[in-house]
């Protein structure tokens, strides 16, 4: 037993080192070990107990080494951009992630704790991080201008949070303050009493909600409230071009709203209500949220009308879509800047996405949920540049949103993927690894665990081992023997 388990080391140790040439290219003892090489002796896949450890070569010729589902570690050397060079490592995923770039530092363990480091466009160093968000929060600078912290509902002072400028607390919400285009406001009781303080002195904003409340920009807009939100009223844009809006609310019962180019009403809010401007937009809504009509010139032409839940159509310069029994079926077409985008989806159990981007390239992706999924990118002669498949495929998602999802639990469901790394470089696994093939520019490998491997090499030699080691050669393939 002892000599068989010092036989197992020196073999693994020679396969990993690429220093014994009796090894085969591919190695599959699954579940105990797993190898592939390519034709040099580089290292490309293996795995240990599987499905726990896993490693392979990336198509950027970084490593992804996993230790299912517990870790993932993902480098990226890019040899071309240097300062694109990354490492993720990844904990628990989704939940845990560490990112590491020259110039920045990202951290998470959700919902727990977060940490940001980077440069920024002047080379000085600035940091986000929280604990226990929206509790324990902050983030400093080197230049002191985004310093600041958050433990609420203690204590709080941040730049930039929400729509505001700066925002203060202290015992949220006995008192808040808030800045905004050179507004100051307080609030006591928020959002019940507020006042401000504003530089140029002619703005006036105060409230004791719900008694009487008033926002007012001598010149630009005057607005009033009694007992709101029943009644409210309002002058705006005093200083306009287009004249002065007018509008009164006796809520929920009725309101309306008119200047020279503007009108609209509701009555039973929100159930009845309608606004328009002159040649630039109109909306409608009747027995809201059950029909709704929307129209604006200024977002692409964009005409929207809805029947919910039963029926939706959005019609513009750039998109035709439509949906019906909402959220189940929908029907999208649109085209930006980078491409013209299609999908079609039958909620949950069948999608189609497909790209066609400027440069001719194509990308498509199907699902038929939850038995398979289809995904790949053709260049623009029509030759894959990559793909991937699988059935089973239970995750509901595409792209950025199943990022690392399949990586770390895919061996829970899949009977058997597909992937295609490069235009020259295609595997399938069934059931894992009880059966494995790889095709790739130098040559063709594949295997049954203990019963066989095979080899075809780039001249198209073929190998044939038994249980794993005994070679049996089968000469050229019938293809190169003929281009010969």
């Amino acid at each position: 037993m002892a000599r068989t388990s010092q036989l197992l080391v020196v073999v693994l140790l020679c396969t990993m080192s690429g220093a014994c040439s009796l090894m085969p290219r591919e190695l599959n003892l699954t579940p105990f070990w797993f190898h592939r090489m390519d034709a040099e002796g580089n290292l490309l896949e293996w795995d240990a107990a599987w499905p726990i450890v896993h490693y392979e070569q990336t198509p950027e010729g970084g490593d992804d080494f996993r230790i299912r589902p517990f870790y993932r570690r993902v480098t990226d050397p890019s040899p071309e951009l240097p300062e694109d060079a990354s490492t993720d490592h990844q904990f628990l995923w989704p939940f845990g992630r560490v990112q590491t770039y020259p110039e920045q530092t990202h951290a998470r363990l959700f919902p727990l704790a977060s940490w940001r480091e980077a440069l920024d466009e002047n080379g000085e160093c600035e940091t986000d991080w929280y604990l226990l968000f929206p509790f324990l929060w902050g983030g400093s600078s080197e230049d002191g201008e985004e310093n600041y912290f958050a433990f609420l509902p203690f204590y709080a002072d941040i730049p930039e949070f929400l729509s505001y400028r700066r925002f203060r607390t202290i015992l949220f919400p006995l008192w808040v303050g808030l800045e905004k285009n050179d507004h100051y406001h307080q609030l006591v009781l928020w959002p019940l009493i507020g006042w401000s303080d504003c530089a140029e002195g002619t703005h006036s904003w105060f409230r004791v909600l719900p008694f009487y409340a008033h926002d007012i920009e001598q010149g630009r807009q005057e607005r009033r409230s009694i007992l709101w939100p029943l009644f409210s009223w309002s002058d705006e844009n005093l200083d306009a071009r287009s004249g002065p809006v007018r509008s009164f609310l006796f809520w929920p019962l009725v309101g309306w709203r008119t200047g020279p180019e503007v009108y609209g009403w509701t009555a039973l809010w929100p159930l009845f209500s309608g606004t328009a401007k002159r040649d630039h937009f109109f909306v409608l809504n009747v027995l809201w949220p059950i029909y709704r009509y929307y129209w604006n010139r200024a977002e692409d032409n964009v005409t929207a009308w809805w029947v919910w839940p039963l029926f939706s159509r959005v019609i513009s310069d750039d998109q035709d879509s439509w949906s019906a029994l909402w959220p189940l079926i929908w029907w999208q077409h649109y085209r930006d800047p980078e491409g013209t985008h299609d999908s079609q989806w039958l909620l949950p159990f069948f999608w189609r996405i497909a790209k066609d981007n400027e440069d001719g390239s194509k990308e498509r992706h199907v699902k038929v949920w939850p038995l398979a999924h289809s995904t790949f990118k053709v260049d623009q002669t029509g030759k894959t540049l990559s793909s991937d498949w699988s059935l089973l495929s239970p995750l509901i998602g595409h792209k950025g949103l199943m990022y690392g999802m399949q990586e770390a639990y895919g061996f829970l469901w899949e009977i058997a993927r597909g992937v295609q790394r490069t235009p020259d470089d295609s595997a399938v696994d069934v059931l894992g690894r009880m059966y494995s093939h790889r095709s790739r520019q130098d040559g063709t490998t594949a295997s049954m665990p203990f019963l066989f491997n095979y080899e075809q090499d780039k001249a198209g030699e073929r190998t044939l081992r038994l249980f794993q080691f005994l070679p049996i050669p089968l000469g050229s393939s019938p293809r190169q023997a003929e281009q010969r």
